[in-house]
This record gives C-alpha cells, structure tokens and sequence, in this order.
C-alpha cells in the first residue's frame, strides 16, 4: 500500500461500510446514517479536528472503485470533515447550524494523509485488526488506568510547568526570593504558569522548550534571570488568571515585561538543557548533555504527518512563465519545521507573484492595489459561487471583512521583525493557498486554449 494525501472533496464514503445497516446511495444519505441516533459524537469529532486537526497515527484507507476514490477506513473522519466543510449536507437544519458554529473561525484540513489498497482483499485485513479487538496482541491493546494516568501526568501543560519550576529552581538555586516565588507557583498557582507555558508565543520570547521531560533553553542563566524572577513575583502575587487568561493578554504581559526579557542578539548557539537524572532525583543542566551520563534517554521527538512536509506540497503550475515556475519549484524545496521563517516569507512571495502574473496576463485592472485584491480577483473568477470547498479557507482569510490573515499574517511574515511564524501557521497558509495557485495557473491554461 502506497501512502499519500488527498483532497478531502475528491473522497468519497463508503456506501457499504459495515457501520451502516443498509448500503446508501448517495453522499447525503451515507452522512445522515453515520451520524444516527447519536450525532454528538461526529460533533466531538468534528471539534477536536478543528482543535488539534485530523490524527496523524491513523491514516484512512483508500482504494479506487468506479473512478471513485472511497474510504474504506476512517469514514467517521471523513463524514466530519466533509460536514465541516459543507454543514448543509447534514440532515437537519440543528445539525447544520451546529457543524457551521464548529467550523466558523476555524482552519478547516482540506487535505488529509491516506494509504492507497489495490482492492478490499488488501486492506480487509488491517481494518479488521483496527476495529476487531486485541487479537491476542495484533490489533490494538487498550490502556488500563493506570497506563492512561502516567501518560497524562507526562503531557499536560500543568506538568510542563511543573517541569519548568524545577528548572529555574535549579538553575537559580542561590535565589532564595525567586525559589520561594517559584515554590508558591508550584503549591498553588501552577495552572495559570501551565496557561503561560502553553503558549508558544510566551515559549519563544522567553527562549523556553521541551523535549519531553528536557527543559530547553535559547539563553544563558543569567540572561533569563530577570525576567523569570518577575514572572514568578507576579504568578506568585499580583497577576491572576483572568489577566492572562487570552492569547492577547497574554502578549500584554511580555510587553509589560520587555525590560527584563533577554535580547535575540543573546540567544546560544547551542540551547542548555534540563532534566531530572540520577539516582539521586538531583536535577542536571548541561550545555551539550554529554556529561549527563545518568539521565534517561530522551524519549524520541514527536515527528510531524508525513505530508505537507515542505511548501506548497503538491502544486504543480504548468502554464504560468518559466521564472514564476522556477520560484514554486524552489519554494517547495523549503521544509516547513526546519525553516519556517524562510517558509513564512515564500508563501507570500509566491502567492503574490502567481495572482500578479494572472491579472497581467489576463489584461485585469480592477482590485489590483492591494494582495488582498489580487487575490480576491483570481477568488472571483475561479469561484464566483463561492462554493468550492478547497477554496474556502482562502476567501476567509483573504475575503474577509477586517483581511486579517493576509494584512496581518503575511504582510508582517515580511515586514515585521517582530513577527515569529510557527511552522503549523504557514503549514495552514500552504494549505490554504495551494488550491488558488492551481485555480490561477487554470485560468492562464484557458487563455491558451
């Protein structure tokens, strides 16, 4: 079997899927039987997709019948993303305000991670280990409680806060006013530093990162001093929950605190590192770890879904001029998690040399001024219905009606030193823009015609 990815509306479900009791004939038929007597469950599935996006360790199955490309596992997966994308395909109209509420201002995946089969007889068999219990340990053995509850106690931001304490206790161990601060964190304001912490852009100001039980950190102690003293006097006193409560509160404090933040300019070249080690339970930082003999290995880094790994992925443009090609062809070499700065200005390059390309070559005048009218020219004239499911998440961003993601986002991609793009932003970006580029790119291959 051969994986890929594939757009979510070139999918098609399974009309004899053995959830259903009968075989369906149409698309909307199969969704109203999948959601049943209990819909609140692609609902739940619908949200944590929007939330943490369709899961990456269990891919759906393909295989192609009658120039069809059905799913033949993960059509609960299925059945919400196309819902969320389309919320009057649901039965009822309760149900379609409910899928439309899920999916307004959310990033809707319009592509997903699949595993092609030759045939049914190829992929019987891992469908029947994935739904047919432990199988004597083939198929999937569950977690007990106690499984379950160390796993947790790993993840959770009040764990990795935790963690964080024990570091900076660590590292600032003749600090007796800082460990003190940090001690009443830890006994009774541990969920606010777990909100901080779990911030990523809190987590790239301060220089902080995990690598599961390791504490990573971009400066050097005495750099990161000042500001992690005031961070603990404030979680300890004055600074509650509901003044860092949002994502903009929260950017409030970092600048009410930018006199004690480190400078860039001070960042290490290589990052010290924390961790719990010895038989001891004595804490170990290190600048390289090699001396840290009796720390346990570190567990191995998450990876990320195999597809959309680079920019772009995907996109060919075939009728565009050579040097615009060769600007794709070389953005998509980018790979999204090793350079997403590089990553975060190409795609606004790109997307703004292919719309600029089309509206010259076409001969158009009119919304020309700006990207955001550049982009909603090609928007208008590849889907004047606005009715294109892999189009939609490029006329919110782009259309909508402050343009907060194409003014805001990618302008200062390029403009803004302040700017810090994370690689899952410009991944959805890619994703979004993608479709536009080879709706353009069609546009000049009418021309031709």
């Amino acid at each position: 079997m051969k994986q890929t990815s594939m757009y979510v509306s070139s999918l098609s479900l399974d009309e004899t899927n053995p959830r259903l009791a009968k075989k369906t004939t149409t698309l909307e038929e199969s969704l109203a039987a999948l959601l049943g007597d209990s819909p609140e469950k692609i609902l739940k599935l619908a949200r944590d997709i929007c939330q943490h996006g369709v899961n990456p360790t269990e891919l759906a199955i393909v295989v192609l019948e009658d120039d069809r490309n059905v799913v033949v596992e993960g059509n609960r997966r299925l059945a919400a993303l196309k819902l969320l994308a389309k919320p009057s395909l649901a039965p009822t109209e309760k149900l379609q305000r409910q899928f439309a509420a899920i999916a307004k201002n959310n990033e809707i995946p319009r592509r997903v991670a699949v595993v092609i089969a030759e045939s049914r007889m190829q992929a019987e068999h891992w469908i029947r280990i994935r739904h047919t219990g432990e199988n004597g340990g083939v198929g999937i053995v569950r977690w007990g409680p106690g499984e379950a509850s160390r796993f947790s106690g790993r993840s959770t931001p009040t764990e990795k806060a935790r963690l964080f304490i024990d570091a900076a206790s660590s590292w600032f161990s003749e600090d007796a006013e800082l460990v003190k601060n940090a001690t009443t964190v830890r006994d009774g304001r541990i969920t606010n530093l777990g909100r901080m912490i779990a911030d990523p852009t809190v987590r790239n100001r301060l220089g902080i990162s995990f690598d599961g039980d390791v504490v990573l950190s971009s400066y050097g102690k005495e750099k990161l001093k000042p500001v992690l003293a005031k961070l603990f006097q404030d979680l300890a006193g004055p600074v509650s929950v509901d003044q860092i409560k949002s994502k903009e509160q929260r950017q409030d404090y970092l600048q009410q605190v930018e006199d004690e933040l480190p400078r860039l300019a001070d960042r290490l070249d290589e990052p010290e590192k924390f961790s719990k080690a010895g038989e001891d339970g004595g804490p170990v930082l290190t600048t390289d770890g090699s001396e840290a003999d009796s720390t346990p290995p570190k567990p191995p880094r998450r990876r990320r879904p195999d597809f959309e790994k680079k920019l772009f992925q995907g996109v060919t443009l075939r009728h565009v001029s050579l040097r615009t090609a060769e600007v794709l062809g070389e953005a998509q070499r980018i790979k999204l998690d090793e350079m997403p700065n590089v990553a975060a200005v190409m795609v606004r390059a790109v997307v703004d040399i292919v719309v600029t390309e089309v509206a010259q070559q076409l001969g158009w005048r009119r919304n020309q001024d700006t990207l955001k009218g550049r982009i909603g020219a090609v928007l208008s004239q590849v889907d004047p219905a606005k009715d294109n499911p892999d189009l939609s998440n490029a006329w919110r961003f782009s259309q909508q009606d402050d343009g907060a993601l194409v003014l805001k986002t990618l302008h200062s991609f390029v403009h803004s030193w302040q700017s810090a793009p994370l690689s899952s932003e410009v991944r959805k970006l890619s994703l979004a823009y993608g479709p536009v580029l080879m709706k353009a790119d069609e546009l000049l291959a009418k021309k031709g015609r």
